[in-house]
């Protein structure tokens, strides 16, 4: 739930950074883009103005420093330093500061939004305008533009590119400047999550949003937050409140997100079967590491055999094989008893603290953090490592039991 490249129209600004020579003959002006349907602007969603917002009442050291730990967590590094790095949909430009912040060599900002553009630019003279960061205007969808960008270490594209009307293709684009060696980080909204509304009741919702007024829109966050915040809060006995003020995923806050949310249009959304796919098969590249059990699944790919040190952390992942018989909980999930885990497993106080991950005959499952239900009536690879068990479906929903299929997990994936 970042922000939004919209394939409308396009617009370049003059760049020429001394050291981003093959992008300074960029032309001022509109261009169309024909590659998706034309969407009307009462449609689409201005991303700009929410984070222009979000940065002018949020912004702090706090914030950034969440994103910095969020950034260093999931690349699994504490340093950028001598690695260039291409944030594709900046928005707030709060992620290119985070890489700033971790020393990173080169960073390239650019966004389809104007007002997302400028203000990246004023976040990045808060860093002192360093002339190793580069922040302009473009598409994501103009593959001319991507092919001009040099090459570069870290891709990095955060609930950008199902924001563009045409996903697989901005996926497929996103990643021409990767180096052979480097990393392709984007998130994708999660198929897999949003069963219960599905995607289609969502697509409606953002529809109306971007069609009321001030009042109305306000009156539908309200609407939003009383029926998938507050009230399951006080149906569970905790306190609705908390939700909001401990509110802070990637330096994130609560009510930007839920503008960011609703009115996010133009709008895709991909499983993490659909996704590691398409990275395998159409660009050639292996699925490292993966975030599941919210709105956005994460995804970090690489070609691991030119990248020693994504391969040497694979290489030490040590996969453990599950003893059946696996006890039936109903549609498509069982479980198996892994108590010697309990303290590393997920828990009411902690639903998100197991780091295990589940394989069936050698590949990842990847949708880790499932509610329960959602592995009974959806299955599809679906698991949850929760208390001392863990509850798990086949990604073709049949019986791990008679399936003739091996499975096996990794403690600390």
């Amino acid at each position: 739930m970042e922000n939004d490249f919209q394939s409308r129209g396009r617009v370049w600004t003059t760049v020429t950074p001394r050291f981003l020579p093959s992008i300074d003959a960029l032309t001022v002006g509109v261009q169309v883009s024909a590659m998706t349907t034309e969407l009307s602007s009462e449609v689409r969603y201005r991303f700009g103005k929410n984070w222009a917002e979000f940065i002018a009442k949020n912004f702090n050291d706090a914030i950034v420093e969440e994103s910095r730990a969020h950034l260093a967590r999931f690349l699994r590094v504490s340093t950028l330093e001598t690695l260039t790095f291409l944030d594709i949909g900046c928005g707030s430009g709060l992620h290119s500061l985070a890489a700033h912040r971790m020393g990173a060599a080169r960073i390239i900002s650019f966004d389809y939004d104007g007002e997302s553009v400028k203000t990246t630019e004023r976040v990045r003279d808060y860093a002192g305008s360093p002339s190793t960061w580069t922040v302009m205007q473009g598409s994501v969808l103009d593959r001319q533009l991507m092919e001009r960008l040099p090459p570069v270490d870290i891709v990095y594209s955060w609930g950008v590119l199902h924001h563009t009307g045409a996903m697989w293709s901005a996926v497929r684009n996103a990643s021409i400047p990767m180096k052979s060696d480097g990393t392709f980080y984007i998130s994708l909204y999660s198929s897999d999550n949003y069963v219960d509304p599905p995607p289609e009741y969502w697509i409606k919702v953002k529809r109306k949003y971007n069609a009321a007024g001030p009042i109305g829109k306000r009156f539908k966050e309200w609407q939003y937050v009383m029926r998938f915040s507050v009230l399951p809060e006080i149906k569970a006995g905790r306190n609705p409140l908390a939700i909001i003020r401990q509110y802070g995923t990637r330096g994130m806050k609560y009510w930007t997100d839920v503008k960011d949310w609703l009115g996010g249009y133009p709008i895709e959304f991909a499983s993490f079967q659909e996704t590691r796919d398409f990275g395998e098969r159409e660009l050639g590249l292996d699925l490292v590491n993966v975030t599941t059990g919210e709105g956005c699944t994460e995804y970090l790919f690489c070609r691991l055999a030119q990248n020693p040190y994504w391969r040497s952390i694979v290489e030490r992942r040590t996969l453990r094989t599950l003893q059946g018989p696996y006890i039936p909980q109903g549609g498509a999930s069982y479980a198996v008893p892994l108590p010697h885990l309990e303290t590393m497993a997920d828990s009411a106080a902690d639903p998100r603290r197991s780091a295990l991950m589940l394989y069936e005959d050698g590949r990842m499952l990847g949708i880790a953090h499932s509610a329960h239900d959602h592995i009974r009536r959806y299955g599809k690879g679906r698991f949850s490592h929760w208390g001392t068990s863990l509850y798990f479906s086949g990604s073709d929903n049949s019986d791990p039991n008679t399936n003739g299929r091996s499975y096996a997990y990794c403690e600390r994936f």
